[in-house]
């Protein structure tokens, strides 16, 4: 009688299943091919972000419980220059992707940079990044890193992928990453180390060419080797030479309406560089011609073929006149109305009118009762009020500023016709047609007129003498003027 035997002390591997290494692996040349078709096409679709002339792509993919970012860098300025070159399709198909002509560029120091420096360091227009994502401080395990590079190269293969592919290893700060390319044709091998202190003969030029001589490896003599060189100085303390514009001073017993109240603020009130940057380039230098070394070091900077500069500025800097024309604006689209920002300080009891048609039937000369009425409301009122948000010692000059014909000496009439006389003078100039060419566009009032000054002043209010209250000060008093100039027929100036 045969033996019966248990199942369950047999283990069965199913090899059917896939391994999450495989997964992985199907997973990138998904994307891959995915992105591929996309190209193909005469628009950009997918893309994640814009970063200057780049256009990035961004897809995250799982491995071992570790999440992973792939991510496709292209130049859209390069591919539409690639596209209107002459080059057939044989050479486009079998070009390296580093571009051997490339050198220092600025955009390392603007806002044009793609944030991965590879483009920067090997000159590439297209690149597949393969980044751990932000739950992952590092990757510094060999056997996970061979393990990353191996599922590369089998993607790069099945693929026919025409773009390198960069692996991220050890800390995110040290922007480090290994990288493969391939075709039918070559196979290239990027790689990189991180010094925490570079070796004192790798300081000077000499030294790095020894270096790269010994790396080549060549059993023949080399041509000449093409160095590009490029130094870099960064200012960063400007000490006394600071570009920076102190708010007026407004004093009230000395208010000069020319200086302090009709100028608008201008400028900043603190630095708005933060760097200035330098870089002086030679380009393109064979390596016998050129010396640097300890000792002797023909790169001087004043001596430099180019030079070339770019500023940084601060994120939040405090300009003058944008903050007045933000506050100007943010005034306009307030709901409140004189009352509800002045309170008591405005009595509605002045204007309290049982009949709106009085003010057309009342006669000239006014009864007792209506005089006696307007004497009580008036003594009421005048009990009640509080301080008023701008002085008399301001308020007044201000409204002789607005209202001249007010002043018997006034020293700001409304001279249009020697300002006319000036603009013929200076007709001759070419300077103020360009001027009034490119301000034709511009919707405003003419210059040194009533709502030109009221403009200005009501800003100044709004800004340096109080706020809105100040502000709906000043625009009551010029309504109350208004008002009364139009019903005694007084003619208004500006």
């Amino acid at each position: 009688m045969n033996e019966e035997i248990d199942e369950t002390e047999f283990y069965h591997q199913d090899f059917t299943t896939a391994s999450e290494w495989e997964i992985f692996c199907a997973r990138l040349e998904e994307i891959i091919h995915q992105w591929k078709v996309d190209d193909l096409k005469t628009e950009e679709v997918n893309v994640t972000s814009t970063q200057g002339s780049w256009n990035v792509k961004e897809e995250r993919l799982q491995f071992a419980d570790v999440e992973f970012v792939l991510c496709y860098f292209r130049n859209t300025s390069a591919s539409e220059q690639r596209k209107c070159g002459d080059e057939d399709e044989e050479t486009k198909k079998y070009k390296h992707p580093m571009d051997t002509a490339h050198d220092f560029v600025m955009q390392d120091e603007s806002t044009a940079r793609v944030d991965c420096p590879l483009a920067v360091w090997y000159g590439l227009d297209q690149f597949i990044t393969l980044n751990f994502g932000p739950s992952t401080s590092s990757i510094t395990s060999e056997s996970q890193i061979k393990l990353l590079l191996s599922s590369v190269q089998i993607a790069i293969s099945n693929t026919n992928c025409s773009n390198p592919i960069f692996v991220q290893i050890r800390e995110q700060w040290q922007n480090c990453y290994l990288g493969v390319y391939e075709d039918e044709q070559v196979r290239t091998n990027f790689e990189m180390i991180h010094l925490r202190k570079g070796p004192q003969h790798c300081q000077y030029l000499t030294g790095l060419l020894d270096l790269f001589k010994t790396k080549i490896m060549s059993p023949i003599n080399l041509d000449p080797i093409n160095v590009s060189v490029q130094l870099t100085y960064r200012l960063n303390e400007f000490g006394k030479f600071t570009w920076k514009q102190d708010l007026p001073d407004l004093d009230v017993d000395h208010l000069d309406i020319e200086t302090s109240v009709f100028l608008l603020p201008f400028g900043v009130a603190q630095d708005p560089i933060s760097e200035i940057v330098l870089k002086t380039t030679w380009s393109h230098l064979p390596d016998h011609l050129i010396v640097d070394s300890e000792n002797y070091s023909d790169f001087d900077p004043m001596q430099a073929p180019k030079w070339s500069m770019c500023s940084k500025m601060n994120d939040q800097s405090l300009c003058l006149l944008s903050e007045v024309l933000s506050d100007a604006l943010n005034a306009i689209t307030l709901r409140s109305t004189i009352y509800d920002i002045l309170g008591d300080f405005v009595s509605t009891s002045d204007y309290s009118i049982d009949n709106p048609l009085d003010l057309l039937t009342e006669p000239k000369l006014p009864t007792l009762s209506t005089v006696l009425k307007r004497a009580a409301r008036n003594s009421l009122s005048r009990s009640t009020r509080s301080t008023a948000p701008l002085a008399e010692e301001v308020l007044v000059p201000i409204l002789y500023f607005l209202f001249p014909d007010a002043d018997e000496e006034t020293a700001y009439p409304y001279s249009f016709g020697k300002e006319k006389g000036n603009e013929d003078n200076m007709g001759s100039s070419e300077t103020p047609r360009l001027i009034d060419n490119e301000c034709r566009g511009f919707k405003t009032c003419k210059e040194n007129s009533l709502p030109y000054r009221l403009a200005v002043v009501f800003m100044q209010a709004l800004v340096m003498l109080g706020g809105p209250r100040s502000a709906a000060h000043l625009w009551f008093e010029f309504v109350q003027e208004m008002r009364f100039r139009w019903e005694k027929s007084v003619p208004i100036p500006g």
